[in-house]
């Protein structure tokens, strides 16, 4: 019999099309207990593991994986070039999962069993199979959650297609906003290009306006004149309003200026609104420089200048509060430098 892999599929002549979860019968997986295995992570991958707080100081602890879900991470910006995938069953069915750097230390109440060789293409393939998984109410299971965050982790083109698929055609919003979160932030300019592409072309407005956060946080080096590009022309008010949002927490330079052109051509109030709060969100000299040219533009409508005022009485720069009391006393503006 001849087999052609096609996709995350094999075509067997004679036979039949196998569906991914075929795939998952070639890990050898307990019927109870821990088992795990490990392969290689994407580049750049961050070393996740679970972190204690001491004086304000993050410090590496051994992940409890059979006690409460512990918030893991990277804290201390190590990096890891392979990750260990835990995977817990009860009667044949999995319960619980975490990916963490294979240099993290783990507590479980039972031994765990050690894989040992498993190609990152078949781990891909078998997490794959669970972020398709649906409680009775039609939304995404915990062990989704953490078998997409595995995903984007793993290394190589089956991870990134099955990531991708999830963000571009899964019908549930949830399942589509996270995968292109971790496209952004961890697949490089590939993830970014995606997530990209789905920040201008998803027909949910909400998961446009998620995308434009996950691409702020990307490696993208068009990610600030995209953001622009989706500020002035996406057809929902709310999508514009966060693009403008996350535009000035990249702190482009390109902020002030994009921002106070679309103010003049910009017909929703609340859209001008966010988009002059963004600028609050600038650094603070960038900020308080923005927001007096908005306050003291009398060609503005007074609405947008009584909006930089009130955002300039929030900031607790010198320069603001100088201004502010300049006006109140009647006398001239103070120069901001």
């Amino acid at each position: 019999m001849k087999t052609i892999k096609i996709g995350s599929a094999l075509l067997c002549f004679g036979f039949s099309v196998l569906a991914p979860a075929a795939f998952a019968a070639e890990l050898k997986l307990p019927r109870d207990g821990w088992a795990s295995w490990q392969v290689p992570a994407v580049e750049d991958a961050p070393a996740w593991c679970c972190w204690d707080w001491r004086e304000g100081n993050p410090t590496a602890r051994a992940c409890r994986l059979d006690g409460s879900n512990d918030g893991y991470g990277s804290r201390d910006g190590a990096k890891t070039d392979t990750v260990r995938v835990y995977a817990r069953f009860d009667a044949g069915k999995i319960d619980r999962l975490r990916a963490l750097s294979a240099s993290c230390s783990v507590q479980t109440s039972t031994t765990v069993q050690d894989l040992g060789a498993v190609s990152v293409d078949d781990s891909a393939r078998w997490l794959a199979t669970l972020t398709k998984r649906k409680d009775s109410d039609g939304t995404r299971p915990a062990i989704g959650r953490e078998a997409l965050a595995a995903l984007a982790i793993h290394r190589g083109d089956v991870a990134f297609n099955e990531l991708s698929d999830v963000a571009s055609n899964d019908a549930r919003r949830k399942n589509r906003k996270e995968a292109v979160f971790w496209l952004a932030h961890l697949r490089g300019l590939p993830g970014a290009k995606a997530a990209t592409a789905i920040m201008f072309g998803d027909e949910d407005a909400d998961v446009r306006e998620h995308a434009a956060f996950a691409v702020s946080q990307s490696k993208s080096p068009e990610a600030a004149s995209d953001l622009i590009r989706l500020a002035n022309t996406d057809a929902a008010s709310s999508v514009r309003s966060q693009a403008w949002f996350w535009l000035a927490r990249t702190e482009s330079p390109a902020t002030e200026g994009a921002i106070g052109s679309a103010l003049r051509k910009e017909t929703d109030d609340d859209v001008r609104r966010q988009a002059i709060f963004a600028l609050s969100q600038l650094p603070e000299g960038r900020a308080t420089r923005a927001l007096i040219a908005v306050a003291e533009d009398r060609s503005r409508p007074s609405e947008d200048r009584k909006s930089a005022v009130f955002w300039l009485a929030q900031s607790k720069a010198t320069a603001a509060q100088t201004y502010l009391e300049d006006v109140l006393t009647g006398g001239k503006s103070a120069a901001v430098r």
